[in-house]
């Protein structure tokens, strides 16, 4: 069984207006999926759908073995336990430190203990390499830090399932291609990622899985064309796939 599944969705708004027509799609456990496609293609109402802040006028959506479509709202946070959600714009909390950003992800379900919280943190922000920044706030960090922050609340908590939207859509080149490095080894570790992106230079040189929207439908599932661990050329200073 696929960690998502959709099965003829349709997403309708008022007017008759449809972001999502007729989508099918399977994506298995593990796998590193681009969503790709112009503004207004469908990927942002995709993504949505995927993580229940809307429900399909049609069709059915399962992610993480739970029916989106017929959950009731008061069980909305078991879904997201399972998911980690990154945005183009941070979505900090600008009052709280670093490592209060990351923390409130685990404080708000009520589950963990205080020094359970500060282990989970921790190693988020290691894996980010963020281990020195716990006690800075937001507005002192660069954009390229800001997104680190906001990966880390998204895998405190060990998702199955990452959804990134537009995550590099902000950043420089450079600065682009070590958020994706960090994406890469967290999915190498086994976690789906499903990513939106405008991004045609990552998209060509890591070549993973690509969904493509248009006006609504998916019109193209192309699997990926190479495989293999991500290499840094030091004299070329990028990444690249072997």
């Amino acid at each position: 069984m696929g960690i998502v599944e959709l099965d003829n969705v349709t997403k309708e708004y008022a007017r008759g207006i449809k972001s999502l027509q007729a989508v099918s799609v399977a994506i298995e456990p593990g796998e590193f999926v681009y969503l790709v496609g112009a503004s207004g293609s469908g990927k942002s109402s995709l993504i949505k759908l995927l993580y229940r802040d809307i429900i399909p006028t049609k069709g059915s959506v399962t992610v993480c073995g739970y029916k989106v479509g017929k959950m009731k709202d008061r069980d909305i946070h078991k879904l997201r336990r399972e998911i980690g959600i990154i945005f183009q714009d941070y979505k900090l909390l600008p009052g709280k430190t670093v490592f209060e950003n990351v923390a409130y992800a685990l404080e708000v379900t009520g589950e963990f203990k205080e020094e359970e919280i500060a282990r989970m943190v921790n190693q988020a922000l290691a894996t980010v390499e963020l281990s020195d920044k716990g006690a800075q706030f937001p507005e002192e960090l660069s954009g390229g830090q800001k997104q680190r922050v906001a990966i880390a609340r998204a895998i405190v908590h060990s998702p199955q399932l990452i959804l990134a939207d537009e995550p590099t859509g902000n950043l420089d080149p450079r600065t682009s291609m070590e958020i994706f490095r960090l994406f890469y080894r967290i999915n190498r570790k086994g976690t789906t990622v499903i990513m939106a992106t405008h991004d045609q230079s990552i998209i060509e040189r890591f070549r993973f899985r690509i969904l493509e929207m248009k006006n609504g439908h998916l019109v193209s599932d192309q699997e990926k064309k190479e495989s293999g661990s991500l290499q840094y050329d030091f004299k070329q200073q990028e990444y690249y796939v072997v």
